[in-house]
Parts: C-alpha cells; structure tokens; sequence
C-alpha cells in the first residue's frame, strides 16, 4: 500500500465517523483525538492486511469487501477501548460508507 492510499484511506475513515457522529443521534465519537486513533487503526489494518495477506492484485470488489469487514471488526474492538458509543446502524453505516469509499477509490490510485 503506498502512502498515498493509506492517507486517503485514513482521512475517508476520519471523515465518515466524524460526519455520522454529528448526524446520527446514536453515534458520538468524542473528543476528534479518539476518531484520529480510530482512524490510524482502521488504515493500519487495511495496509497490514493488503499488504502481508494480500500479496497479489486483487479486485476492487474485494478491496471493498476487506475494508468493510476490517471497519465492522476494528469499530466493534475498539469500542471496548475507546470512548466510542454507536449503535449497531451507525457501526454497519461507517463500514458500509468505508467499504464503499474503498471500493471506488482505490482502482484510480494505482
């Protein structure tokens, strides 16, 4: 994964939690330090896993579907560290919006 990708990836992530905690009731991730580490996370997993599991070109279908689920996985483990509170419609809203972003973006920054 290049620097470039992983930025995008970070600042989509940071952008899809912050705008859905001011629009979703349900879904507050308070202080923007804890939606930065939440951010570093998801982007640092994604960039472990295309990188170390992934070896190969893949679809980017399938980059949607690993971004998605790594999302759903890391918001609902760090829910425990963190000071994030979401519903289940606001945690399956920001992996749907990540996997989405992922999907389109990533077949332009090759």
């Amino acid at each position: 994964m290049s620097w470039r990708r992983f930025g995008v990836k970070f600042a989509v992530t940071c952008a899809a939690i912050l705008s859905l905690g001011y629009l979703l009731p349900v879904f507050s991730v308070l202080p923007v330090s804890t939606t930065v580490s939440v951010g570093l996370t998801i982007a640092g997993l994604h960039s472990f896993v295309e990188t170390v599991l992934l070896k190969k070109e893949v679809l980017p279908f399938t980059h949607g579907l690993i971004s998605f689920f790594l999302s759903l996985f890391a918001l609902i483990g760090l829910k425990m560290v963190t000071t994030i509170d979401f519903s289940w419609l606001g945690l399956l809203l920001v992996a749907l919006i990540n996997g989405l972003v992922d999907l389109i973006i990533p077949a332009t920054l090759k």
